[in-house]
């Protein structure tokens, strides 16, 4: 459970627009997400659509429209 959380945590802090200049991103578990841009110009990270940005006093919370896993080694 706790890797599922880390994998939603990116050290740093970093504004939608930002986020479009990166191929990946490093997540606190160690692994990495995938950072898309859709058709309509939209921010995917990991495939799930940054609907909401709230500037918190630790850093910045995206909100995205699912839970995103983190790879297994199947």
């Amino acid at each position: 459970m706790a890797d599922i959380l880390l994998y939603h945590v990116t050290p740093g802090k970093y504004e939608k627009e930002f986020i479009k200049n990166f191929k990946q991103l490093g997540q606190a578990n160690n692994d990495t997400v995938p950072v898309t841009i859709a058709d309509d110009g939209e921010v995917l990270i990991g495939g799930a659509k940054i609907h909401g940005t709230v500037h918190a006093g630790n850093g910045i919370v995206h909100v995205v429209d699912k839970v995103m896993l983190p790879p297994t080694d199947e």
